[in-house]
């Protein structure tokens, strides 16, 4: 009885003791970055060009890069760098959906894996759906009991909840794995906004969602290396879990992995679908299966050579995966460009909730009156009611904050999703990195830092057409100014709008974001979430 009474009096103190070395593990073990990802170190006044110099020598003066613009071609590589893989392939991503793409994608990994290349595959637990529906662990068991392919889930949801737990913290809850990186060989890369689904590689007229979307393809081994580091610091981490193999698959989804792989390449080649499709598919395969058939767009898409290569000075930024920590390599790096820019600072994002800090930073460059042009989307575009709240309550402060900053909002169907900034013409940053909290303090984030007029030309070049071309498919938010320039308040001492959101959005999504923006305010109050936020 008294050994009853001790244990029971000594569980309390267990508990407490447990909860500490699991904190202890999961939360407070630092990072594997690789140091040789670090930036050199900086100092005021630096010109733009010695800025980039501080960036991490991990890339080549002359690297080979091919620009993915066109939705089309970004596919279209992608299934020629998958096609080229004699020896390994590594594959991170945040989203790869159970769609016509996301199954001949996989279909294709089991392709390459059953002529004994071998795979690795990385996927975000939080954006990937795939892991949470039971077909779709399927597929990846049916990936990893080929013996020569890993795969791992990036922070389970159980680990989520249990360090957001421990923590009181919203941050640590959602902190993801963003990253967007295939690399074969140690030869071939491709990086860039895009995901593994269907929104990013149809055309306008082919699904209900359709992404405006930007992506580099890199064949220089150095460049290669860089991002095959930044992959492995992500895999390797202990955040990273293995998808096991199984002993006995119940559920082996071989078949429609092969029909998908093959009908995808059949239909990019010119061909028709392969004809057992119908035969041996069951209802919902061969539906999967036909929703390739309207995507015309595709149809021969590999029969036309690939754009050729360009040669560009190229370099790496890397963040890992973090907790409310925003002083990481990306956010110092856009930092001190922004602060040195002396000629243009032109930026599309599709994801705009900036910190005062930022706004900060970007006032500085409006001091020395550097024209700020920032592309964004409005509530008409976008895909995220969260970050149309904020922004909404934002974007009268930030012009206000930065008189030298255009803001312009897309209205068309067609979602930004590209991340790219341009540098007094002549550096440019392509990748994974949206200007809101979860990229500037959470999320692992990839970006390449090119030095090159001709790219940062070819980049700009879209977007400014459209700009350009103005409403109704871009509209420019505008405050009111006093002769002086400065903006005139209100009774409540707010930025006066000139011309917003309200001016050409419905009125009953006006209303559905203010209330939603309301909510996140009263949230705002609870434990661990207004430092999130």
């Amino acid at each position: 009885m008294r050994m009853k009474r001790i244990a029971l009096w000594s569980l309390p103190l267990v508990v407490v003791a447990s909860v500490l070395v699991i904190r202890q593990h999961y939360i407070n073990r630092p990072s594997a970055f690789d140091p040789q990802m670090q930036l050199a170190p900086y100092h005021a006044g630096m010109s733009l060009r010695e800025v980039y110099d501080t960036f991490p020598r991990n890339g080549a003066a002359r690297a080979r890069l091919r620009l993915l613009q066109d939705n089309t071609l970004a596919w279209a590589a992608r299934w020629d760098v998958l096609a080229a893989a004699k020896q390994s392939i590594d594959v991170s991503y945040f989203i790869l959906k159970q769609d016509i793409f996301g199954v001949a994608f996989l279909g294709h990994l089991l392709h390459k894996a059953e002529q004994g290349v071998k795979v690795r595959i990385l996927l975000d637990a939080y954006g990937s759906k795939l892991s949470r529906r039971p077909e779709g662990n399927d597929l990846l068991d049916t990936l990893v009991n080929t013996g020569n392919v890993e795969v791992r889930m990036f922070r389970p949801l159980y680990m989520r909840a249990l360090e957001g737990i421990l923590n009181l913290s919203l941050a640590v809850t959602v902190a993801s794995e963003h990253d967007k990186i295939l690399v074969v060989d140690g030869e071939r890369a491709i990086t860039g906004g895009r995901n593994i689904a269907t929104e990013y590689f149809v055309q306008p007229d082919e699904a209900k969602m359709v992404f405006t979307d930007l992506g580099v393809e890199i064949a220089d081994p150095t460049v290669v290396a860089a991002l095959h580091s930044a992959f492995e610091t992500q895999y390797l981490s202990d955040s990273a879990q293995p998808v096991t193999r199984e002993r006995l698959n119940l559920a082996s989804q071989r078949r429609i992995l092969q029909l998908a792989y093959r009908a995808m390449d059949a239909w990019m080649r010119g061909n028709g679908p392969p004809s057992e499709s119908g035969d041996k598919a069951g209802a919902e395969d061969v539906k999967l299966l036909q929703s390739l058939h309207r995507i015309a767009s595709l149809q021969g898409a590999l029969r036309s050579p690939l754009a050729p290569y360009f040669e560009a000075e190229t370099r790496v930024l890397d963040s890992t995966t973090r907790y409310k920590a925003p002083d990481d390599v990306i956010t110092q790096a856009v930092t001190r460009l922004v602060k040195s820019a002396r000629e243009e600072i032109f930026i599309q994002n599709p994801y705009v909730v900036i910190p005062d800090e930022a706004i900060d930073v970007m006032a500085s460059a409006s001091r020395h009156e550097v024209p700020i042009i920032l592309f964004t989307n409005s509530p008409a575009s976008a895909d995220s009611a969260v970050s149309q709240a904020f922004f909404l309550q934002q974007w009268p402060r930030l012009l206000a904050g930065v008189p030298s900053l255009r803001l312009y909002a897309n209205a068309e169907k067609q979602m930004i999703h590209s991340k790219l900034a341009s540098f007094d013409h002549v550096l440019s940053l392509v990748g994974t990195y949206n200007l809101s909290p979860l990229s500037m303090a959470t999320n692992s984030e990839v970006v390449l830092a090119v030095w090159s007029r001709e790219l940062a030309d070819r980049l700009t070049r879209g977007p400014r057409q459209r700009l350009a071309a103005g409403q109704p498919r871009v509209f420019r938010y505008a405050i009111e100014r006093n002769p002086d320039g400065s903006p005139r308040l209100d009774d409540n001492g707010q930025p006066v709008v000139a011309f917003g959101p309200r001016d050409h959005t419905n009125l009953e999504d006006m209303k559905k974001l203010k209330v939603l923006r309301k909510a996140l305010q009263a949230a705002d109050l609870l434990p661990g979430v207004s430092s999130f936020f």
